[in-house]
């Protein structure tokens, strides 16, 4: 078993102990601070440039904030690329498949490298015409295009660091990461009052300082993970299908990030109609949001391991603990920034800007938004819980309905009525989001999986391996309908050898600490879209990893039949292993399952081709292969001749294999 394996094991036991029993306050509270210092950390990154470009030109804060959708835009591609190369790596860890771990990681830097080509090679072109449609001003427009080129072309560092930062992590190194991004920020606050201003003999650059200086922070944090982080390229025949896979599970992540870069720069093109520093004014609670939200963020990063570990265990009541704790103290904090923006918006302003219309407009524009920070609170922590309990798609429909659905539609309505009404959107947007996410909760409430937790007090008792002996390791895959189960059962019986089947998942539950229920229905709580990811959550990976381990003691506890979850690819190495497969016509599958279920035949065929979808994508993300597919068995069983003849022919297999043996060894 590889090292990264054994590590997550022995994580996923340290997290049922931590995760599943320590108080829920001390441990959010032990988490936050060191999640809140990084995220202090990019704040003042984000920060520092406006607040020396503020000093140099009214103009440049009025390009900074056209320019910053572009740059969420490129942070959105970075980093969704590297979620998916991470999930892919972390994936495959969890079951030992250590050396496609590493293809991933290989195939990172090249496709950092192709990704930043085309997005330089675009901005560069498109800078000016990007400016010319968000401003008329000529000045504004120069600093638009000297600001942005800079960034954008100059941006490679930011892929390569964010690439394989991404990689250090499907590792379990995260301090290089954090060590990287201080680093990054020390160098771009040191260099901009030296570059914007020309201080120590250096040239005045103005807003292209700002610009050098970002990149030369992200240059310095790359080269920090580099030698980490850094992966030798596989061989290009595997680059399609490792690229593909790579960008299949980040798409969602680029384009959850990406949302907020289209919603910007809608509002900025909505309020350019008005003035620059209406604009400016926009770009300026942006900033001030990044730091006022900092404890927000830690909350939402630091709820997501503790819900996910206690919704795969069914405690679910620690879960609304978490849920409850995070948005209490989401708001207590928020308070501080309700206070500043009703109190004090003109101070706030002038911190960044010297320009009176500036602080007019922003007076006005900064009291309506503080009315939004308290159900804000809620809005961005609905996603988040839905996320940590691989409710994939409710998580990215509350992000897109706040970021696409109401922020420009909403802008745009306000806005008809003057600039003063359009900062309405922000309160109005975050209220309907913050009531469908509380929609959404309650129907999660209801669900069985939930609502019947509290009765599950009197747990079955503790499962144990069944006695056995050396011997023959049979694994039974099977279409739905099949009866792949019941002719495991027999086979089992008839060879006087343990069977495992819903053993195997309760067996798995006590070596995690999660719930077997939710172990077992894997697939069936699995969405019909975004599969793969959702197999990748932290919260599937646990099961995932818990059911690989239990499956390897099953078989170093000697001689069984085990039925489903990709055992013939956990133990592909045994030297005893018979990898059956059991498949059957469509009609007969049919009459075998209206037979158990009592389903109609609509809903027998339905029910077919869903399980047989969610068992081939479980089998194709635990070993790559196709579910199925003869070359992956030993043996390709019809069970339409019936249970008792399927069972005689796997038997009359077994011992014609035993006798090819015995005449091997005996030669």
């Amino acid at each position: 078993m590889n090292e990264v394996l054994k590590n997550q094991m022995n994580s996923a036991a340290e997290q049922s102990n931590f995760f599943g029993e320590e108080k829920i306050s001390k441990i959010m509270f032990k988490l936050a601070p060191p999640v809140m210092l990084a995220q202090l950390i990019q704040a003042l990154y984000n920060i520092v440039d406006s607040l020396f470009i503020g000093r140099y030109g009214e103009s440049g804060l009025t390009a900074l904030s056209i320019v910053y959708p572009l740059q969420l835009l490129m942070i959105a591609l970075a980093v969704g690329t590297g979620v998916g190369i991470n999930t892919a790596m972390a994936a495959r860890f969890g079951v030992g498949q250590e050396e496609k771990a590493e293809e991933f990681a290989g195939i990172g830097t090249p496709l950092a490298f192709f990704l930043w080509v085309v997005f330089a090679l675009i901005c560069w072109a498109g800078m000016p015409g990007y400016a010319r449609l968000s401003t008329s001003s000529p000045q504004v427009i120069r600093d638009v295009v000297a600001y942005g080129r800079i960034v954008c072309v100059g941006s490679f560092g930011l892929f390569f660091e964010s690439i394989w930062t991404k990689c250090l992590q499907a590792y379990g190194d995260m301090r290089t990461p954090m060590m990287a991004q201080i680093l990054g920020a020390v160098i771009n606050i040191l260099l901009d009052p030296l570059l914007i201003f020309g201080w120590m003999g250096l040239p005045r650059m103005g807003i292209a300082g700002a610009g050098v200086a970002t990149i030369a922070g992200q240059i310095a944090a790359a080269l920090m993970v580099m030698k980490k982080g850094f992966r030798k390229s596989p061989p290009l025949a595997v680059y399609e299908k490792r690229v593909k896979e790579a960008l299949r599970l980040g798409i969602p992540n680029i384009l959850m990030q990406s949302a907020y870069t289209f919603y910007i720069f809608g509002l900025n093109l909505i309020l350019s109609g008005f003035s620059d520093q209406a604009v400016t004014v926009l770009g300026l609670y942006y900033k001030w949001q990044t730091i006022i939200f900092i404890p927000l963020g830690a909350m939402q990063t630091c709820m997501v391991p503790v819900i996910s570990f206690n919704y795969a265990a069914r405690k679910i009541s620690r879960c609304k603990e978490t849920l409850n704790l995070a948005i209490l103290f989401g708001m207590a904090l928020m308070v501080i920034g309700v206070v500043s923006f009703e109190a004090i918006p003109v101070p706030l302003l002038k911190v960044f800007s010297s320009d009176p219309l500036v602080w007019e407009i922003g007076s006005v524009g900064f009291r309506i938004i503080g009315l939004s920070f308290l159900p804000l609170v809620t809005s961005l922590i609905y996603p988040v819980f839905f996320q940590a309990v691989g409710f994939g798609l409710k998580s990215s429909l509350l992000t897109l309905v706040r970021t696409v659905v109401l922020f420009v539609p909403l802008g745009y309505l306000f806005s008809r009525f003057g600039l003063n009404y359009f900062w309405c959107t922000y309160p109005v947007t975050e209220v309907i989001t913050t009531s469908l996410g509380y929609y959404y909760y309650r129907k999660f409430l209801d669900q069985p999986y939930v609502k019947e937790a509290p009765l599950l007090e009197n747990s079955p008792g503790k499962a144990v391996l069944q006695p056995s002996r050396p011997g023959v390791i049979v694994t039974i895959a099977r279409q739905h309908g099949s009866s792949g189960k019941e002719i495991g059962r027999l086979v089992a019986q008839a060879l006087d050898i343990p069977f495992y089947y819903k053993e195997m998942t309760a067996l798995a539950a006590q070596e995690s600490g999660l719930d077997r229920e939710f172990i077992s229905d894997l697939n069936k709580n699995a969405p019909k879209v975004l599969y793969n990811l959702y197999l990748s959550t932290r919260v599937v990976r646990l099961a995932v990893i818990a059911q690989h381990k239990i499956i390897e003691k099953i078989a170093e506890n000697g001689s069984c039949v085990i039925v489903g979850r990709a055992a013939d690819h956990v133990l592909k190495e045994h030297p005893q292993l018979v990898r059956i497969f059991i498949q059957a016509p469509a009609s007969y599958r049919i009459s075998r399952v209206r037979e158990v279920y009592g389903d109609t035949p609509r809903a027998a065929r339905e029910n077919i081709r869903r399980s047989d979808k969610a068992r081939a994508a479980y089998y194709h993300h635990i070993s790559g292969k196709r579910w199925g597919d003869p070359a992956n068995y030993d043996l390709v069983l019809d069970s339409s001749c019936g249970a008792e003849e399927s069972v005689s022919q796997i038997l009359k297999f077994l011992k014609e294999r035993d006798d090819r043996q015995a005449t091997t060894l005996g030669h």
